[in-house]
């Protein structure tokens, strides 16, 4: 019993913390988005969704990207 409730506490807790992310193709665009402090840490081609559900404009020209998620 008390392994089912550990487990089961696991599963919970696992379910809570799991962000929803939003693919980033270009690993440019994701160093951009970090840069202006919409992601942090290394290029692992995701962003949370919560932080680019408020951009309305993003400038990448010189950026070297070649595939922008719109």
């Amino acid at each position: 019993m008390k392994k089912l409730l550990l487990i089961t506490t696991f599963i919970i807790i696992a379910i809570s913390t799991k962000s929803q992310t939003t693919a980033i193709p270009d690993a440019n665009v994701e160093q951009a988005l970090i840069n202006l402090g919409y992601d942090s840490g290394i290029t692992d081609r995701t962003v949370p969704a919560a932080n680019t559900s408020t951009i309305t404009t993003l400038v990448v020209q010189n950026k070297n990207i070649s595939d922008l998620p719109l």
